[in-house]
């Protein structure tokens, strides 16, 4: 960067600066923070004692301002390439701070080698995997979550029931209305343009030879390119070629992923919804101009470029009933907390929550997380019960309970 710029000295160095302090920024998966004792809270403020300062002043600015104040446009774009725009800086400190610290890696496998692990372990356990059943909604009786009914004709009773579904899906169509808290509220009803969400569209694309040219990262520039009747200038482009389970031999992947935010999800679900040939037009004519761009800045990849798939933010709400097509939790702006929610629900003692919408940034490392918290809240909080009594749950079993009658808007 100095050698690129060496009229953005000071601020460059400061940047590097920035990023050392905050790989001391501790990221806490032992245990919820609520079972922390006072002495164990004291050493996680101590070891972040450095971070403080710097977080109070750029933890209120936003990455476009702050990229503002390099003179280069090459590092201007690197600092705006990948997070959106509206974040505060201090993520990205954060961000550059874990990798650079080695406290950040992928697993082997990807995501579905991951997922894949998880499950093999859970069944060694005796744990029990029904897929493809979707939760239709929890059945409440006094107060207390008594079975889960399938859209598949199943309910399944439970003595305590851990949600891990998009959380707008679960306490808009899974639960009563009533056991929205202030956190949810605030969030998808009440004021959600404080706190905006984001997508991306990803285009996949094989390669019919194995290539050393196309670096493992990189910004990928989109000129002419429009989504939404928006100018699309850039996008990220990231090569799979150090995953050799992700192709067959001789091959490799590249993903082009291109930042969408919530009236770009509503464009791609309206039209979806209006006309499915049209969406899958528009989905093959992004495909086309993503692939020329590819191959005039790669000229090697002329005539070796197969599309695999083009996913939208309504492939993400299609599958996973996502909040308009999001795959992170809400954004970190300058102009709003960072808030963590404790996966329970008042009122409902039996329930417990889990997934990327209770802590920022969320994604898949802090769903994993949560999932791991959920577990330890619920064996924190009933270790000392008596199990639930099934008799007099079948016998009060009916209609669900609802607190609180109240609609919400459409």
């Amino acid at each position: 960067m100095l050698r690129l710029s060496p009229e953005d000295a000071p601020r460059i160095e400061e940047f590097i600066r920035l990023v050392r302090i905050y790989r001391d920024t501790v990221i806490i998966t032992d245990k919820p923070f609520e079972q922390y004792s006072l002495w164990e809270k004291a050493q996680l403020i101590y070891a972040m004692r450095h971070i403080g300062k710097a977080h109070r002043t750029y933890a209120k600015m936003s990455i476009a301002q702050y990229a503002e104040q390099f003179r280069h446009p090459l590092i201007r774009k690197f600092l705006q390439a990948y997070f959106p725009v509206h974040y505060n800086v201090s993520s990205l400190f954060f961000v550059f701070g874990i990798f650079t610290d080695g406290n950040a890696d992928l697993p082997a496998d990807g995501s579905r080698g991951m997922v894949e692990r998880m499950v093999s372990r859970y069944q060694s356990l005796g744990g029990v995997l029904q897929t493809g059943w979707e939760a239709e909604r929890v059945n409440i009786v006094n107060h207390k979550a008594v079975s889960v009914t399938f859209r598949n004709g199943q309910t399944v009773e439970a003595d305590y029931i851990i949600l891990a579904c998009d959380l707008h899906h679960t306490i808009t169509r899974l639960l009563p209305v009533g056991y929205m808290d202030k956190y949810m509220y605030e969030r998808f009803i009440a004021h959600p343009e404080k706190y905006p969400t984001y997508s991306s569209v990803n285009l996949y694309f094989a390669v019919n030879h194995r290539t050393t040219t196309i670096p493992e990262a990189r910004i990928l520039d989109l000129t002419g390119l429009h989504i939404n009747d928006k100018p699309i200038p850039y996008a990220f482009l990231k090569h799979f070629n150090y995953e050799p389970s992700f192709a067959p031999a001789d091959t490799t992947l590249l993903q082009v992923l291109i930042t969408q935010y919530a009236d770009d999800f509503q464009y791609w679900q309206q039209l979806r919804t209006d006309n499915y040939q049209n969406y899958r037009t528009e989905k093959g004519v992004l495909a086309q101009a993503v692939a020329e761009c590819l191959t005039r800045t790669f000229p090697e990849l002329q005539d070796c470029l197969t599309v695999l798939d083009v996913c939208t933010p309504a492939t993400n709400s299609r599958f996973c009933n996502a909040y308009q097509g999001a795959y992170m939790s809400f954004s970190l702006t300058p102009y709003n907390k960072k808030v963590t929610h404790d996966g329970r629900l008042r009122g409902l003692r039996n329930v417990y929550l889990a997934g990327q919408w209770l802590q920022a940034p969320g994604g898949l490392p802090n769903a994993a997380v949560t999932g791991k918290f959920a577990v330890q809240r619920l064996l924190h909080d009933h270790t000392m019960e008596r199990p639930i009594d099934r008799t007099s749950l079948k016998k009060q079993a009916g209609t669900p309970a609802i607190p609180d009658k109240k609609k919400l808007p459409d």
